[in-house]
């Protein structure tokens, strides 16, 4: 399959040139973020980060839990840094896209992924507002259940030291694997070839949260792409109505059920895919938003081909294009 035919279908959530106003189009990206490997989502080094939610249906029985938050600022971090290495690459011939990197004051206003993601005022006095939005997701299961402390060591270089009573040992949380995040990426007034480039760093991008280079592996489920004029439901909601789906049958569960649900051992990889997606589609039907899913066969081929850098190199030079001709008009 070409990504074409899956840019083809977005386009009631895109525009197909960029303007420096909102254009009340938007592209949802439904996913499960799955915890694969020991992961530090923690602001302070040690304490994972927690949320104490009701969880379960608000219109059906409810249950306080702290839960683990995957605090929003630690996933477009990661997926940003992917985004300019992927652009680095398959972009190498232009300089405004080979040289971005990072660094806030210093990025390259005009590159694909700048304009998209947004960046700070730097030598031009410009910035550029992100059209990419993300808020923090929620475990399904408590965070007594998906957390464990571990003992960690720094020795130094000698091969033999004195013993000094705790130093180079402490104790951080770790987020257990197989603990899952519904999770929701929203464009706003993007290109559809736009929506490619965010979905090919969020599926490119494996490690999250402290000490990113050494764990904190996840990875990207991709359940579902909406498109419309109108943006959708939060990842709280997702997690409280899916918790509750996990407990019964569709939305009929008793509080005891829902309790063993989110204390219990990590939830099936399918069960949990199946109520997220229906957890979505019952909040856009109580809210009365009309989304347009593309269909599942599309999105299955899309995800195959996000791989391909002939093809990925073919939608950035397009964008690229786009980013030239909005740059223009702007400053015209």
């Amino acid at each position: 399959m070409t990504l074409d035919t899956f840019t083809d279908e977005l386009e009631p959530g895109t525009v197909a040139q960029l303007q420096n106003t909102r254009q009340n189009r938007f592209t949802h990206l439904l996913l499960l973020r799955e915890v694969t490997a020991p992961a530090r989502f923690t602001t302070d080094g040690e304490t994972v980060n927690t949320m104490r939610i009701r969880t379960g249906d608000p219109q059906g029985e409810t249950q306080l839990a702290r839960v683990v938050d995957l605090f929003y600022r630690k996933q477009p971090g990661a997926e940003r840094r992917t985004a300019k290495s992927i652009q680095r690459d398959l972009l190498s011939h232009i300089d405004a896209c080979a040289d971005d990197h990072m660094a806030p004051n210093e990025m390259q206003q005009n590159s694909v992924e700048s304009v998209l993601f947004g960046s700070a005022a730097g030598d031009e006095q410009i910035s550029q507002r992100s059209r990419v939005y993300y808020n923090s997701a929620y475990s399904i299961r408590t965070a007594e259940a998906a957390v464990q402390q571990n003992v960690q060591n720094a020795p130094g270089d000698e091969t033999r030291v004195d013993a000094t009573e705790g130093q180079g040992t402490w104790t951080p949380d770790f987020v257990k694997p197989g603990t899952l995040f519904p999770s929701v990426v929203t464009l706003d007034s993007a290109t559809p070839e736009e929506v490619v480039f965010v979905m090919a760093a969020i599926a490119q991008t494996t490690r999250y949260g402290a000490n990113e280079t050494r764990g904190g592996n996840v990875r990207n489920h991709f359940l579902g792409v909406y498109t419309g004029r109108q943006d959708g439901p939060a990842n709280l909601e997702l997690t409280r109505v899916a918790a509750g789906m996990l407990s019964g049958t569709g939305d009929e569960y008793a509080v005891e059920d829902l309790k063993t649900t989110i204390r219990s051992d990590p939830i099936d990889i399918a069960a949990a895919t199946d109520a997220v997606q229906s957890a979505y589609t019952q909040l856009q039907e109580r809210r009365g938003l009309d989304f347009n899913r593309v269909p599942d066969e599309i999105l299955e081929g899309v995800v195959q081909t996000l791989g391909d850098d002939n093809q990925l190199a073919t939608i950035l030079e397009r964008q690229y294009e786009k980013v030239e001709d909005y740059i223009a008009r702007v400053e015209d």
